[in-house]
């Protein structure tokens, strides 16, 4: 399965305010995130569709999909490498 398609399908959209996800994915409060967005430093381009400062801030969920799957993957490497724990 395809993380980014299962995102989309959750939303029903392909771009999803910041707002809605920065907590359950980033562990960011919204104020947080939002700044974090303007200073560049997301794990995820972020982004907002008009010049406006009251524009939200917007991420493509193709970018947290290959972000998620990036976090798995490295789980999973870290996983197998671990000493494992009797």
């Amino acid at each position: 399965m395809n993380t980014a398609f299962l995102l989309m399908a959750q939303f029903n959209k392909a771009v999803v305010p910041l707002d809605l996800i920065c907590q359950e994915y980033f562990g960011l409060l919204p104020s947080t995130a939002k700044h974090q967005a303007k200073a560049g430093s997301l794990p995820v381009p972020a982004y907002r569709a008009t010049q406006s400062n009251k524009a939200p801030w917007l991420v493509n969920l193709s970018d947290l999909g290959k972000y998620l799957d990036d976090c798995r993957d490295k789980a999973k490497k870290d996983h197998i490498h671990s000493p494992k724990s009797a």
